[in-house]
């Protein structure tokens, strides 16, 4: 019996020894995990904002031109002498004016104000060609002469071919293919233009011309300016120069 006792009190002595060291390797191991753990989250940073990213502005693109720049002039305009040979494209300045004073509007292309302008200009300076010849009413030209007429009235036309005559100017002005002349009834005048200034730049001559109805009238019918250039036909002897332009200033 005491033998029992005593065998008993020796196992629970044993169990209650390795129950003590069980608790104290918990404890250690308790504790180290525990100190790990702070040491970890010591050791992690701590995330820093995100900083917000600024947008910078956007450059507007340069834009290169690629406009050649107008070339400087050097031509001086000034005041020139109305020659003898300027004062003989009144009569074909007045053959425009005329036109436009009917409601045409300057334009070498179109037959109508070509031929319409020609038979001005031939009222006004037809006789003075020793070739015309007055047949019946009508005053009759050759090619020829009505080709110098329009190298005066038109810089465009000095060398190029005659344009048919619209039907519409039948009255006005016609053709004969035989003869290869034009005839113009003859008409009674009335105006004249007056060049009353000049102003020259380079080769082009910038003239005024006013529409006269009669030498006696003061006052003008009408103000015109006009561009002169010289005549680019071969062998013209009449009109030396050329009209480029002309519009109603007044």
């Amino acid at each position: 019996m005491q033998l029992r006792k005593t065998i008993l009190a020796s196992v629970f002595s044993a169990a209650l020894a390795l129950s003590a060291a069980a608790c104290g390797t918990a404890e250690n191991t308790q504790s180290v995990c525990s100190a790990a753990a702070s040491e970890h989250v010591a050791e992690t940073p701590t995330p820093s904002p995100e900083a917000t990213a600024t947008a910078s502005p956007t450059a507007e693109p340069t834009v290169k031109s690629t406009a050649s720049p107008a070339p400087e002039s050097n031509e001086v305009s000034e005041n020139a002498e109305i020659t003898a040979e300027l004062e003989a494209m009144a009569p074909l300045l007045e053959a425009h004016i005329l036109a436009q004073m009917n409601g045409m509007a300057f334009d070498a292309n179109d037959p109508v104000y070509f031929w319409q302008t020609a038979a001005f200009a031939v009222d006004n300076c037809g006789m003075t060609f020793y070739s015309a010849e007055t047949t019946g009413s009508a005053l009759v030209l050759s090619r020829g002469v009505i080709e110098e007429i329009v190298s005066g009235l038109f810089e465009s036309a000095a060398n190029e071919d005659l344009p048919d005559i619209p039907d519409s100017l039948s009255g006005e002005i016609s053709y004969d293919a035989d003869s290869d002349t034009y005839a113009r009834p003859i008409s009674g005048g009335g105006f004249s233009a007056d060049i009353q200034d000049c102003v020259k730049s380079g080769d082009v001559y910038t003239v005024t011309a006013a529409l006269i109805r009669d030498e006696n009238e003061a006052e003008p019918q009408a103000i015109f300016t006009a561009e002169l250039v010289p005549n680019p036909r071969e062998d013209n002897t009449v009109f030396i120069y050329s009209i480029r332009t002309v519009k109603q200033i007044s």
